[in-house]
């Protein structure tokens, strides 16, 4: 009898980080580490104690949001609405016995003091959201194993599920280190390609020759930055350089020789500054209203709102009239534009019921229309997701051309590694009645270069982002070194009012 998946080659922590980028990262392949992150400062084991009394004592003050189980899907990764605990409650419910409970998964949250001061919802996703930013402490922001790439963000998984309990089958931007601290999880991987007989809800944009997929909803670049945010780092990295040549100042003959070749450098800049904007402005103007840009909510979509925190550098007016030239050209062309059909949707085939169902949901383009029960049932594993409703005629007759999926069984101490885009459903489960499983992952930026040295192609924005998030990490770390200490020195009371 021939199996219907996969097994997944394995390796050590201790692969040096180089081979580890030449081997997989660079090449877009996951793979099954046996061993949790050789770096002295990861500390994390400690959270899964019995009781989990050290995640109570250190965060749990913290506020987070938990995702509730869907009641006829029993599986979470829906468009069920999460609620809002203080991490200490939601580590207590975990304690009852009485199912199903709540999940912890990704916390998209936004640092409360960067949008007070007007900064850009969609550029400042909190790379340490809660709880982690109250456990830096214990583990290192970029574990060695992944060399020069570029942290996105950090995360906790943490539920309970005697019987186990499903994600749904979906893919995420960036590239994940899965690092299992207690229970077990099983994972079904298709590979990116695979995007056409597995049902997305979104509408394709791109699919990147690293495998990124990227949709109309939210384009995305083959880095995992969103376009927009891109060409607004673009503009402000060339800004960044022309405010560093005008602090540069040549001495005695030096000074005349130095003053031509900064003109000269000031004029190359501007050129580029003039067409970055001119990129800004097409990329925001591209999209027709809010469900095509992608805005968060609160986020302005004026064209003019949007521009207004970039700086004109001084230039004789350089890098404005063209800009203006194509917004002009831009509004005027909007009723031609309304006319064009949108693009196919992801997995088009015959089933047409299918396509419509995807367009009419309001689950997350990244995530499959294929039920969770009809995936394990097509792949003889055992299941706890519940069938379908009789009323949906859909059979997902594509799902039947697939390749063979890598099915991989990871346990407490061990790590995944899963480039962007690669497609998986996690079932999730506790190993005894009073245990729960948790999983710490890294989410970092997808390689788009050749070299371990350079792992992506666009050195300008990629220069001045990771010289940015330097300086954010720096502000974060004394910010929750000051908190802590606050709270120590008050008995833990400045704590519990954050």
């Amino acid at each position: 009898m021939t199996t219907k998946y996969k097994t997944l080659g394995t390796i050590s922590p201790s692969i040096s980080p180089k081979a580890f980028f030449n081997t997989y990262a660079s090449k877009r392949q996951p793979v099954l580490i046996n061993g949790l992150p050789d770096d002295k400062d990861f500390q994390a084991s400690k959270w899964a104690d019995s009781k989990l009394g050290y995640l109570t004592e250190t965060a749990g003050n913290v506020t987070v949001m938990v995702e509730p189980i869907h009641p006829s899907s029993n599986q979470y990764g829906t468009d069920v609405e999460r609620v809002p605990m203080l991490f200490k409650d939601f580590l207590s419910s975990l304690q009852s016995p009485d199912g199903p409970h709540h999940y912890l998964t990704t916390q998209y949250a936004f640092d409360e003091e960067d949008e007070q001061v007007g900064g850009d919802r969609e550029e400042e996703i909190t790379t340490l959201p809660p709880p982690a930013n109250a456990l830096t402490d214990d583990f290192p922001l970029v574990p060695k194993l992944l060399g020069n790439l570029s942290l996105q963000q950090v995360n906790l998984w943490l539920g309970k599920s005697k019987e186990g309990s499903s994600s749904g089958l979906h893919h995420d931007f960036h590239d994940n280190l899965y690092i299992l601290l207690s229970g077990s999880k099983r994972f079904v991987l298709y590979p990116p390609s695979e995007h056409v007989h597995l049902y997305p809800h979104g509408k394709l944009d791109a699919f990147h020759s690293n495998g990124l997929i990227s949709y109309k909803d939210a384009p995305v670049r083959s880095d995992g930055l969103p376009v927009r945010t891109a060409a607004r780092l673009r503009v402000k990295a060339i800004e960044a350089k022309l405010e560093e040549l005008d602090t540069l100042n040549g001495k005695g003959k030096g000074k005349e020789k130095m003053g031509k070749e900064k003109e000269n450098e000031r004029k190359k800049l501007m050129k580029m500054h003039d067409e970055a904007l001119d990129e800004l402005a097409r990329v925001t103007l591209d999209a027709a209203d809010e469900e095509d840009f992608g805005f968060g909510e609160g986020e302005e979509d004026d064209f003019d709102a949007l521009m207004a925190g970039l700086e004109v550098p001084d230039g004789n007016g350089a890098g404005s009239s063209s800009s203006s030239k194509l917004a002009r050209e831009e509004e005027d062309s909007d009723e031609e534009d309304e006319g064009e059909e949108e693009g196919p949707t992801l997995g088009e085939d015959d089933d047409e019921e299918e396509e419509e169902d995807a367009e009419t949901s309001g689950e997350p383009s990244s995530f499959s229309c294929i039920p969770t029960y009809t995936l394990h049932t097509h792949l003889e594993l055992p299941t706890t997701a519940l069938p379908p409703p009789a009323s949906l005629p859909s059979p997902y007759t594509n799902l039947k051309k697939t390749c063979q999926p890598y099915v991989v069984h990871l346990t407490a101490g061990q790590m995944l590694y899963l480039p962007a885009s690669w497609w998986h459903e996690v079932t999730s489960t506790s190993t005894n009645d009073d245990g729960v499983h948790m999983a710490f992952n890294y989410w970092f930026y997808p390689s788009t270069g050749k070299t371990f040295e350079e792992p992506y192609e666009d050195a300008l924005v990629w220069d001045y982002l990771k010289a940015r998030e330097r300086k954010k990490v720096e502000v974060d770390g004394k910010k929750t070194k000051r908190k802590r200490v606050e709270g120590e020195s008050e008995g833990g009371n400045k704590r519990s009012k954050r």
